[in-house]
């Protein structure tokens, strides 16, 4: 970041320009009780050299992700990244791709929008997709609004292994609506089909089911779609790890009504937590209620290929109370990581990607159960993240990892206060780990 000082001739001439003789003229507005009536108590100027090792000591103390691997996931996971979209996304002209206000004018922008289009919707099999949402969470969110607005019902059922997160997002997006949210039992790792239909009714909009789920398991769609449509309503299937559709069976081709994923996974590194990207991904029956922009393909007068706005329901774009959604904002940085992403890997490359994070998950798990300190609470499909229960001090566990330069897996307890989540370990395993260092996760603990 650059730094421009300003000098006390030149303040004098801003002060100036804005009609006032002083610095402390400007704070009149702030009550005197409230000024700060000292200085900051901040260290003395540092010659140039000095102070970049000051700060170059000070960036030292952080950890990265490579000196401590991962085993959490929960949401968002670390997967390796090629170093030619670091490159490519360090161009300048990508830094500008905001929102489109003009089209005719961003012909890059909506390029970007219409490929990443193409690459969800090949892996979702989905016929519509509207992608650059802020994330998973609000994705779902819309995705239950949508629900509502296309239904006229005014009850929604969500899995109890739905992330907690994205449950509570749901809440305060139908805060202001009449709106029943019925959430399910928790009985073990997967959505139990018969609770749900004990919750259906006429009145049900929408079921939303997580899967891979938050606890990692891999939810019986095929089941509960069927179970969903025999009631008149809506299937959701939300998409947290997105790493999972280069594997698992595509949401299209099981008939699910409306998918809201997180792509986070997709050339996104974590990065205190964010940013991330998502879409909303529907039937073609279902377009008009999409909230946002889809972008389309054609032809101009000379024969050339462009990119057009197609759909625009967003409150910028048409009169308020006939928006969709408020979202106005265009992620096109995120989208074009993972345009850049999925290029590079491919087909074959996902594919290949995708059965490693399977493959290590279980070879770390098996590791684990061999070793007696460990059981299996839910024996349940999953991807690559799998519940296991700790016969030791969790304390001392996590103690261990760290030492070693592991984070630590995520204790679920704090999400499920129940006895039996007590020692629940949540375990996340990506294409990042090799296998001497799962041997290695395994011999620490089973100590």
């Amino acid at each position: 970041m650059r730094y421009i000082p300003s000098t006390s001739e030149q303040q004098k001439e801003m002060l100036k320009e804005i009609g006032v003789s002083s610095f402390e003229e400007l704070l009149t507005s702030i009550p005197e009780n409230v000024r700060l009536k000292k200085k900051l108590n901040l260290p003395p100027a540092l010659p140039e050299n000095e102070l970049e090792e000051n700060i170059a000591s000070i960036a030292q103390k952080n950890i990265d992700f490579y000196r401590m691997k991962p085993l959490i996931g929960a949401g968002a996971y670390r997967h390796f990244i090629p170093e030619a979209e670091k490159a490519l996304l360090q161009r300048e002209e990508f830094w500008t791709c905001y929102t489109p206000y003009q089209p005719e004018l961003s012909q890059g922008t909506l390029q970007a929008i219409f490929e990443f289009q193409s690459h969800i919707s090949r892996l979702t099999k989905m016929e519509v997709v509207i992608p650059s949402i802020f994330d998973g969470a609000s994705a779902t969110a819309e995705a239950v609004l949508m629900s509502i607005r296309l239904t006229h019902k005014e009850k929604i059922i969500i899995s109890p292994l739905l992330h907690p997160h994205y449950r509570e997002t749901i809440k305060t997006y139908v805060e202001p609506h009449n709106i029943e949210i019925v959430e399910l039992p928790l009985q073990d790792g997967a959505t139990s089909a018969d609770m749900l239909k004990q919750s259906l009714d006429n009145n049900t909009a929408a079921i939303v089911v997580q899967s891979p789920n938050f606890l990692g398991g891999v939810e019986d769609i095929q089941e509960i779609v069927e179970i969903t449509h025999q009631n008149d309503a809506l299937f959701i299937q939300v998409i947290v790890e997105a790493m999972s559709l280069g594997l698992l069976k595509s949401p299209g081709n099981m008939n699910v009504d409306i998918v809201a994923g997180n792509t986070q996974s997709f050339g996104l590194d974590l990065s205190f937590g964010g940013p991330h990207n998502a879409f909303l991904a529907t039937k073609k029956e279902y377009v008009r209620q999409l909230p946002g922009r889809i972008v389309g393909e054609t032809k101009d007068r000379d024969g050339k290929r462009v990119f057009v706005m197609t759909l625009r329901a967003r409150e910028q774009d048409i009169r308020r109370e006939k928006a969709t959604s408020n979202i106005c904002t265009n992620h096109n940085l995120n989208v074009m990581a993972g345009n850049i992403y999925l290029s590079l890997l491919g087909t074959e490359g996902l594919y290949q990607y995708s059965l490693l994070n399977f493959k290590k998950a279980h070879y770390l798990e098996k590791e684990l159960l061999k070793s007696g300190k460990f059981t299996n609470p839910f024996p349940y499909p999953y991807f690559n993240e799998f519940l296991i229960n700790y016969q030791g001090n969790i304390e001392e566990l996590r103690k261990r990892l760290i030492e070693n330069n592991f984070i630590p897996p995520l204790s679920v307890w704090q999400f499920y206060p129940e006895e039996k989540f007590r020692q629940s370990l949540l375990f996340a395993v990506t294409e990042i780990f090799s296998r001497d260092e799962l041997n290695k996760i395994s011999n620490l603990l089973s100590q």
